[in-house]
């Protein structure tokens, strides 16, 4: 117990002493536990440092986790980045400089573990099956049979939206330090053990270059499977398991990127589609290059479709 209680403590405790009686032991009791309690503080999750120091600033490599699903964000910070891909097809083109705010985005896809916590919540309707969502099995899997509009709801219940695609492609492929973009996220080289690419033979005679079996799995993976394929932003599986919704809407009949704004980039406000991105394990559309553009209508799901989230800064 300390010492160093103030004249009034004291005197509460004088004064408490002289009355008889049961009463007066009980309240002394209550005082002197007061006087020998610690202050004890509700933890807090904010960052912390030596008193006076400012907090750390944040930056590429900075982390905060979600507490709706546990999620790891990394941060994304602001500036100017090129997207789109002049190797690519017309839709990713002109290629063009974007400003774009600093953000958050899901370190992993969504597993299936943490789609089922919505799911069980109610505020996310089940897969449109359950094939790998209700397998144990596959709780570390990225989510998958789940619609633009199954993604959005997800998002929402976890604080969080989707990405815009472009916040999607600058966290896949720019790198910021030599200020250019990648075609994937590790480089300018495919190389199937990197990612979880269509080299399996059970649902199609496709195989990626690098031959059947290349990556190890012949359907989705465990989330972060593949260290060696992760993004600038440090940033894994933007290439292969499965294609990732993003917000934006995409027109058929019009190159939205030559006419889209060069700050924070939203997509068109009316489609009935909407852009996926990365690539997946079952389809060989663009070979998980990092500009490449697919889309489907908003209710639209199939076993190769999933997505992460983001949150502005």
């Amino acid at each position: 117990m300390t010492n160093d209680r103030s004249w009034k403590d004291r005197y509460l405790v004088l004064v408490v002493r002289a009355w008889p009686g049961l009463l007066g032991d009980v309240l002394v009791l209550a005082v002197l536990i007061a006087a020998c309690r610690p202050n004890l503080r509700p933890p807090d999750s904010s960052p912390t440092g030596p008193p006076g120091a400012p907090l750390p600033a944040l930056d590429v490599g900075s982390t905060r986790a979600s507490s709706a699903d546990g999620m790891a964000m990394l941060f994304v910070p602001s500036g100017e980045f090129r997207m789109g891909s002049e190797i690519g097809f017309i839709d990713e083109q002109p290629v063009h400089t974007v400003f774009l705010d600093a953000y958050w985005i899901d370190r992993t896809e969504v597993t299936n573990a943490m789609y089922n916590l919505c799911a069980q919540s109610g505020a996310c309707n089940q897969p449109a099956s359950t094939k790998y969502s209700a397998d144990p099995n596959f709780a570390d899997h990225p989510v998958a049979f789940v619609s633009w509009s199954d993604a959005t709801a997800y998002c929402a219940w976890a604080h969080r939206r989707l990405p815009t695609e472009a916040e999607w492609e600058k966290a896949a492929t720019w790198d910021p330090v030599a200020k250019e973009s990648r075609v994937y996220p590790w480089g300018d080289d495919l190389d199937c053990s990197r990612a979880n690419f269509d080299d399996e033979l059970q649902q199609d005679s496709f195989v990626i270059p690098g031959g059947p079996h290349c990556d190890g799995y012949d359907i989705s993976s465990p989330v972060a499977s593949y260290p060696s394929g992760v993004s600038p932003y440090g940033v894994h599986d933007m290439a292969g398991n499965v294609w990732e919704w993003v917000a934006d809407g995409f027109f058929e009949t019009q190159n939205y990127y030559a006419i889209s704004p060069v700050s924070n980039p939203k997509g068109p406000e009316r489609s009935a589609y909407r852009v996926l991105r990365g690539g997946s394990w079952n389809l060989n559309y663009g070979y998980g290059r990092s500009a490449y553009r697919l889309w489907f209508g908003i209710y639209d799901s199939y076993d190769g479709m999933g997505f992460r989230c983001a949150l502005s800064e």
